[in-house]
């Protein structure tokens, strides 16, 4: 039996209020877990995972997911996974705050990455290039095809993301 008191610890920089709530380090690497407050209004640009599969449980409000080419919107309770290398994307379109948990594994190399996004935003250095090139060293790859169809779409975009 592992029993860890959770350390709360201060959120990480990337738009949305985001903090780890399950440390790769307690898992032997096996997984990570966010806790993430997802803002109205805002996307999370689509993306591919090479490494990492992931899954999001809703906590509160409704978030919208595009997984592979589909699209689903799920409320408080549901639950969206996520493989590894397939194309995703996530918005809140609700006027309220959305709020998930966040489950990826393996956990410690996309951990150490979302510290180093937080890290790189904290500089005042992040433009979408640079953060790209970031997130190519960690095995996850921008997907610019479907972002403005979702934008327009859904009424969101990226602005109090990112790119604050």
């Amino acid at each position: 039996l592992q029993y860890v008191e959770s350390e709360g610890g201060p959120p990480l920089s990337l738009g949305q209020a985001t903090t780890i709530a399950g440390r790769a380090a307690w898992t032997e690497g096996a997984l990570s877990i966010f806790d993430q407050i997802i803002p109205p209004g805002l996307i999370v640009a689509p993306h591919v995972h090479e490494k990492e599969s992931q899954a999001s449980f809703v906590i509160s409000g409704r978030l919208g997911f595009w997984v592979g080419g589909e699209e689903i919107e799920v409320g408080a309770g549901g639950y969206v996974h996520r493989p590894v290398g397939v194309p995703h994307s996530l918005w809140n379109k609700q006027d309220e705050p959305a709020r998930m948990l966040e489950i990826t594994t393996p956990g410690e190399s996309f951990e150490v990455y979302m510290q180093a996004m937080s890290d790189l935003l904290d500089s005042g250095e992040a433009t979408p290039e640079t953060a790209a090139a970031l997130a190519a060293e960690y095995g996850v790859r921008f997907v610019p095809e479907p972002f403005a169809d979702l934008c327009e779409r859904h009424g969101v975009s990226p602005e109090g993301g990112f790119w604050k």
